[in-house]
């Protein structure tokens, strides 16, 4: 059997089909490259670095390696789920920057993905071991939001 050949940074288990408003799973369980493009991989073939999670409204597999640039945006506004609306921004070759639109809206550029929920805790996590990226501010703030949580919803 010949090596698959795995290059995409994201596989999922569905294809989202927006014009009919369905998501297409493949009856043999293969994944789709960058959630559109039929591949003949399975999650088995997937190496050790391909986090598993829920992003982009369905079930995927994230790159941890290789990746250049992380920024996570934590919101503190909602204190009822933890890293609910929460947002890490990654990039896996040019730095995330900030930029202002003509219409005023602040955000980021460079990023290819934007994940969120409890995935970012396990993607940080699997960063610091399969990617030459200093993990350890994004750590630190991790821990700081989790203290923040801890405080307001303790009995």
């Amino acid at each position: 059997m010949s090596k698959k050949k795995i290059q995409a940074t994201l596989y999922m288990e569905s294809k989202l089909l927006l014009k009919e408003w369905r998501v297409e799973h493949d009856p043999g369980g293969y994944l789709f490259a960058g959630g559109r493009y039929r591949t003949k991989i399975l999650p088995a073939d997937l190496p050790e670095w391909y986090v598993y999670g829920y992003l982009y409204k369905r079930h995927g597999y994230i790159s941890a390696k290789d990746v250049k640039h992380l920024l996570y945006v934590p919101d503190y506004a909602f204190n009822n789920h933890l890293h609910k609306y929460d947002t890490l921004l990654i990039s896996y070759d040019e730095d995330i920057e900030p930029f202002k639109s003509e219409d005023g809206f602040s955000w980021y550029k460079g990023y290819k993905h934007a994940i969120g929920g409890p995935l970012i805790v396990n993607f940080v996590e699997a960063v610091g071991k399969h990617s030459n990226y200093d993990v350890a501010e994004i750590r630190k703030e991790l821990k700081r939001k989790r203290e923040w949580y801890d405080e307001r919803n303790s009995s």
